[in-house]
């Protein structure tokens, strides 16, 4: 059986397409300069994952990527998918109604799980659901490797490195500015994850209740120092 370094899951999605696109982008680059040898796209449809391939090569040809059939709905599919890669990249959203299968699938069978979600409520319930079962198999559970996390994390990191020791930030507030020529950005994923997650407030409120308060970091925060240091695992926001 073939396995992969990444499966990208949810691969002809709004998202998905463009996560596909840069990956193929790192397994074009010469073997020393990228660790990404093997890839795999996973869906429900494999004609669209097929569209998919083309429009991220930009040729009528795609590469000879495979292209395996999953379905979040059918945990044997989830369970196969993972049994063939180290890692799952996963795009599949609004996260709330459809992540946890996936995070299931991958602690169960010790595979490394990746996704761009931005919802709190999912990624502090998962941390809460799955960490102990993660840590017994293996298995690396990452969240918020996407756009509502990563412009913060680097911004972050940048403040951090313009101030002087001993001196430390131990707040820091972002501010997003965008313009486009439409009246609204973005999809309908996107605008769906946010609605439900106005909605479902009071569920996060009552889980982070329940949960142990973490003290808050003083002034022994270790920032990255360098280019090589810059290793954003996740964004677990208070």
């Amino acid at each position: 059986m073939e396995h992969y370094d990444i499966v990208i899951l949810g691969a002809s999605g709004f998202t998905g397409k463009y996560v596909v696109r840069e990956a193929l982008r790192f397994l074009n680059t010469p073997s020393s300069q990228s660790p990404l040898k093997t890839l795999a796209i996973a869906g429900r449809n494999s004609s669209k994952l097929a569209e998919t391939l083309k429009w991220a090569s930009q040729s009528q040809t795609p590469p000879p990527i495979s292209i395996i059939t999953a379905d979040v709905s059918d945990p044997s599919s989830l369970k196969e998918l993972c049994s063939k890669t180290k890692l799952v990249l996963n795009c599949v959203g609004p996260f709330r109604l459809y992540g946890e299968p996936v995070v299931r699938a991958c602690v169960e069978a010790g595979c490394d799980y990746l996704d761009i979600c931005g919802e709190p409520e999912f990624m502090e319930r998962m941390e809460a659901e799955y960490h102990e079962k993660a840590v017994e198999s293996g298995a690396l559970v990452i969240s918020a490797c996407g756009y509502d996390s990563i412009p913060a994390e680097i911004g972050l990191i940048f403040n951090s490195r313009q101030w002087v020791e001993p001196a430390v930030p131990n707040r820091v507030e972002a501010y997003l500015s965008m313009e486009s020529e439409k009246k609204i950005v973005g999809n309908f994923g996107t605008f769906e994850s946010a609605v439900l997650g106005v909605g479902n407030v009071d569920k996060l409120q009552k889980l982070r209740k329940s949960r142990p308060r973490r003290a808050r970091p003083v002034n022994n925060l270790r920032y990255p120092q360098s280019n090589e240091d810059l290793l954003i695992l996740s964004a677990f926001w208070d």
